[in-house]
């Protein structure tokens, strides 16, 4: 399936699911945006948390969904594998949702950008001297996996894939029902867009972000990075027939042209009673590029992974592997500062943490603006402008070992993570399945 399976649960349950890996080369499933506490062997987190399941092997990820809820999404975290389709939606219910009882329908978009070349070729490419740092730019934009594409446009010449164009992929479709409201779950499931999300004739009220419960908030679009997520109530209020579910690709950080893209990808809302019709209303040039942080450019662990190392005990990393370490329970607060051109969505597993600046420039302590400390939002993924700056705070208090990245893929291949070990005393006390170790072998 395109995307995977809904996983969906309700706030206590513990979630299992067996994965088989029928692939050529190793996998392993990330969780994004589940907290872990307790079983941060379970975040699936290749060479930080867990080696990959070999080919031909199965593990069961088995974990309990405590004090959490809301929308999130599961993906591949091994080398490039989720750009290729390894995604599916994770939604997960609770009766102390502010706004349960007041819609009527749940309904999941998960919306992406989409590459006709495998994610391996492209990953060689972008590394190379050959790319000048330019990040690959997809061929096309998809709502649930599906959007029309322009074959006359093909842009495979560039990447030749030995594929067929098939043109004839419909929208998705969405029903509504006159009267009724839904909760529309967004999920921005790509490798590199950023993308405004709109619906013709609608207003958006946006009840959730990255699984936080905000106050309601009326807009008639929303930006949404690569994985981040909004819920927003929208009523079908309107005259019975046809309209479009817009999420326009944000193309200003795209250095290089694709003439066969088209960056307004589409989705029907469908009203019952209306026509089944698709008339609707209205780097450095000798090296390729490497990311950095604090001058570190992070490469997964082979044959390890640094959760099992913290585990025995071990407090001297290798070289590729960036760890800033918090012997207790503490508030941090974290400047992260961009001096690149383009904007970086960053995702810290384990955690939701507090937003208290998002500005232009470095962070100055005595001449940037007050931080927003009184009731600031709170998320797991943040856009980081363009040589901009974004100040944030989160608590230590889940033990383990927690990636913090860019989530544009090609970024994160480049090397733009680093770690986060919460007490390391803690951890050495993990009873880690011994099964999870033996696929280091």
């Amino acid at each position: 399936m395109f995307p995977g399976p809904l996983v969906e649960a309700n706030a206590g349950d513990r979630i299992v699911v067996k994965v088989t890996n029928k692939l050529a080369s190793g996998t392993a499933i990330h969780w994004h945006g589940m907290y872990q506490n307790g079983t941060n062997w379970m975040d699936g987190t290749t060479g930080i948390t867990q080696c990959p399941i070999p080919p031909g092997q199965s593990f069961t990820y088995n974990f309990t969904v405590s004090n959490q809820w809301g929308t999130f999404w599961w993906h591949a975290h091994a080398s490039s594998q989720y750009v290729d389709g390894i995604v599916g939606p994770l939604v997960v219910h609770s009766p102390e949702e502010p706004q349960l009882g007041q819609y009527d329908e749940d309904i999941i978009m998960m919306i992406s950008d989409y590459y006709h070349t495998d994610s391996k070729t492209l990953v060689s490419w972008y590394l190379s001297p050959e790319s000048e740092g330019s990040e690959p730019v997809p061929d096309n934009g998809l709502i649930n996996g599906r959007n029309p594409f322009d074959c006359s446009k093909d842009s495979s010449a560039h990447f030749p894939t030995g594929n067929r164009c098939d043109p004839g992929a419909p929208h998705a479709h969405f029903s509504f029902q006159k009267g009724l409201r839904y909760r529309i779950r967004i999920i921005n499931s790509g490798a590199f867009a950023a993308f405004h999300f709109s619906i013709d004739n609608h207003r958006l009220t946006v009840i959730e972000v990255d699984g936080v419960d905000v106050q309601p908030v009326e807009v008639e679009r929303i930006p949404i990075h690569v994985a981040q997520r909004y819920s927003a109530l929208v009523d079908a209020n309107q005259t019975v027939g046809n309209y479009w579910v817009r999420a326009d690709m944000n193309t200003n950080c795209f250095n290089d042209p694709n003439p066969a893209l088209d960056p307004s990808v589409r989705a029907i809302i469908h009203y019952d009673g209306a026509p089944l019709t698709t008339t609707v209303h209205g780097a450095d040039k000798e090296e390729g590029m490497a990311g950095y942080v604090n001058k570190t450019s992070w490469e997964p662990l082979r044959g390890d992974a640094t959760l099992f190392q913290a585990h025995q005990g071990v407090s001297t990393f290798d070289n590729s592997q960036l760890m800033v370490t918090f012997n207790r329970s503490m508030t941090v607060e974290l400047v992260i500062i961009n001096y690149d051109e383009g904007d970086h969505p960053f995702h810290l597993h384990g955690h939701t943490f507090y937003v208290l600046a998002i500005g232009s420039g470095g962070y100055m302590f005595d001449l940037s603006p007050p931080l927003q400390t009184k009731n600031p939002l709170r998320r797991d993924t943040v856009t980081i402008p363009a040589f901009g700056h974004a100040v944030i705070r989160f608590v230590t208090d889940n033990p383990g070992i927690w990636a913090f990245h860019c989530h544009i893929h090609w970024h994160m291949e480049a090397g733009l993570l680093v770690q986060f070990l919460s007490q390391p005393d803690a951890i050495q006390a993990f009873n880690i399945p011994e099964e999870l170790k033996a696929m280091c072998k």
